[in-house]
């Protein structure tokens, strides 16, 4: 196979995974409502640099993922579910590219195309390819900075092109996200004192970068600075992200937070982690040792900073899944090149192990959370149909590691988390609709509410309601806030679930009960309210 061959395949995979029916899922959760939101404000207002929300500055976080969304949306017109995902799929299909190049140079052609596919083929991957969040375009960034130091590192002589390209790709990615874009920094800091001590630092060249990473942001950043309206050092920077990030643990059992999201989102390619971290630090030359070393470093770093704060979402270990691909990318290299029988044979029983938990749990009726519950088939028949598949796929898999064949064991692993996730691909839109339908919702609270009276949300989150009703939704926490508004004079509507309006009535509130639904599994209300 010729390189565009090798780099096509897990390219195509990709696509065809992050791309169907992405528009077909409503945008209910508040984080990805937002940037719809504010993509939408800056075609209808001109807000480009400063995102705005129905006239209030929102400076959580820095405006690329919102200006590519509205860049795309110019062309429908308006801001809907298809052009706000659209970015994050195009930047999953991206970073799988991305990691295949770096993959190329780290391990060769093989083990490069091997972990372009494990990346494209694992869970928490996909998932976030498919959701309206910055994370995948910041990741991506990440990604090309990563490739374009490893050149740095391995270019001889005195040539600067690599890090300027680093540094440019670290600045788009502070630009996407904000300071989490950085982290790289850190990573390749930790990998060049491990190689050459402190003095290793140097090579980073710091007093350039800061430059070109200023350089690329200055346009948000001066904007940032320059508005009056909030202090973005203050609210942002010190308030909202460095708060909430120096706190420590609540309980013990959150140092081990980044082993739920490794262990299960990156399944089923977290089985072979232990495994290519033994080969890649022991049993592997010097360069696969030094490359296993880098890509150590980088899950780390990443894995200790997110871990030691209190501010920490499983969406953030999201720049960890391509260093862990690569490092089983480069084991199943090993193992194709010169297979190891006794090792295929035991991660063959826990491929097969780990496929039988998953029937078995497909097929019980185990009380689950909304936002588990629309992941898996609603009819008991197609469940069985999907487990007896699964336990199939674990058999093959079991017989071909055992056998020894190590690219049918590979293929067999990789086609049937492909399979799964192709279904969930063009069926979980209609699914989660049906759990979260906040657009039939809002049109429903549009033929009660006038465009000049009070709409408020009630202890609920906001965001959605005012993306499909294309109005300011006034969000209010406390009942006080609620009863000024109903001494207006102007007619109050409130959206609440089934605890506020528990609280309302405590309260004295009279409540008119307009429309009802359920969105995520609780009963939510838009009333009429008056004392």
């Amino acid at each position: 196979m010729n390189r565009t061959g090798w780099l096509l395949v897990p390219v195509l995979v990709a696509a065809a995974l992050f791309l169907p029916a992405i528009g077909r899922r409503t945008i209910y959760v508040s984080d990805e409502a937002r940037y719809a939101l504010l993509a939408r404000n800056m075609i209808e207002h001109g807000h480009w640099l400063v995102p705005h929300i129905d006239g209030e500055v929102h400076l959580e976080k820095p405006p690329l993922y919102m200006w590519t969304i509205a860049v795309l949306s110019l062309i429908p017109g308006d801001v809907n579910e298809w052009t706000a995902a659209l970015p994050a799929a195009v930047s999953g299909i991206a970073g799988v590219g991305m990691t295949f190049v770096l993959g190329r140079r780290l391990f060769g052609p093989l083990g490069a195309f091997l972990a372009a596919l494990a990346l494209a083929t694992t869970s928490g991957y996909f998932w976030l390819a498919r959701a309206v969040l910055a994370d995948m375009t910041m990741t991506f960034f990440i990604v090309c900075s990563v490739w374009a130091f490893w050149s740095a590192i391995e270019s001889p002589g005195s040539d600067v092109r690599p890090m300027i390209v680093c540094y440019v790709c670290l600045g788009l990615a502070l630009s996407s996200k904000g300071p989490a874009g950085l982290l790289p920094v850190v990573v390749f800091a930790a990998f060049l004192v491990t190689e050459d001590g402190w003095r290793g630092v140097r090579r980073l060249r710091l007093p350039m970068g800061a430059a070109i990473v200023a350089l690329i942001a200055s346009p948000w950043a001066a904007a940032f600075a320059l508005q009056r309206e909030t202090n973005y050092l203050q609210t942002v920077l010190r308030d909202d992200y460095m708060g909430p990030h120096v706190a420590m643990w609540g309980r013990v059992g959150e140092v081990f937070f980044a082993a739920g999201p490794l262990g299960l989102k990156f399944l089923p390619w977290s089985l072979f982690v232990p495994a290519a971290l033994w080969y890649g630090c022991r049993d592997a030359d010097a360069a696969t040792r030094r490359a296993f070393k880098f890509l150590l470093c980088w899950a780390l770093v990443y894995v200790v900073l997110i871990t030691i704060t209190s501010h920490r979402r499983e969406r953030y270990l999201l720049p960890v899944y391509p260093a862990l691909a690569l490092m089983v990318g480069g084991l199943w290299q090993r193992w194709m090149r010169s297979p190891d029988r006794r090792a295929l044979r035991i991660h063959g029983w826990l491929w097969s192990t780990t496929a039988a938990v998953a029937a078995i749990v497909l097929v019980s009726p185990l009380p689950l959370r909304t936002e588990e519950a629309v992941l898996l088939p609603a009819s008991l028949g197609l469940k069985i149909v999907v487990a007896a598949g699964i336990l199939a796929s674990g058999a093959v898999g079991l017989w071909a590691a055992s056998a020894g064949r190590t690219r049918v064991a590979f293929a067999i692993i990789a086609l049937t988390t492909a399979s799964m996730l192709t279904y969930e691909a063009w069926t979980v839109g209609r699914r989660y609709t049906a759990h979260y339908d906040v657009k039939g919702f809002a049109r429903r609270v549009a033929d009660h509410v006038g465009p000049a009276d009070d709409l408020l949300a009630f202890e609920s989150g906001r965001l959605s309601y005012d993306f499909y009703l294309r109005r300011p939704v006034k969000g209010i926490r406390d009942a006080s806030e609620l009863a000024a508004s109903v001494t207006s004079g102007r007619p109050v509507y409130v959206i609440a679930d089934e605890r506020a309006w528990r609280n309302l009535d405590a309260r004295g509130f009279r409540l008119h009960v307009l429309e009802r639904t359920e969105l995520a599994g609780r009963a939510v209300m838009l009333a009429n309210v008056s004392r």
